[in-house]
């Protein structure tokens, strides 16, 4: 009597293939700037890529969407990073307060005590 092993076979099969294509978790972040760049050319390319013949077959027939789409989706991508820093930024506690320009008086209302804020 023989046992089929169809479908652990098939499990297997997609277990492994799955396997190929899992993306490893990053420990560490991006700095700053660099997460920009790559928001900013997510979808858009640079000067250099758009002027190939292929890329400006490619835009005349919107296969991969008009660059106008990729120019939003970019503006949008940049935007949502934006907000993003700007929130964990402001979520650490700590105000970030400098030092106020040299001017020709000794004291800054900042720096007096007797200054009420509104």
């Amino acid at each position: 009597m023989s046992i089929k092993f169809t479908k652990l076979s098939q499990v297997l099969v997609v277990a492994a293939i799955a396997s190929l294509f899992a993306v490893e978790a990053q420990a560490e972040m991006k700095p700053l700037d660099d997460a920009f760049k790559d928001a900013y050319h997510k979808r858009g390319k640079d000067a250099f890529k758009q002027s190939s013949l292929l890329y400006q077959i490619i835009n005349m027939d919107g296969l991969l969407g008009f660059p106008e789409q990729h120019i939003s989706a970019d503006g949008k991508a940049v935007d949502q990073l934006y907000q993003k820093a700007l929130t964990q930024q402001t979520s650490s506690g700590e105000y970030l307060v400098t030092r106020d320009l040299e001017n020709p008086y000794n004291t800054s209302l900042r720096e007096n005590p007797s200054y009420i804020a509104f």
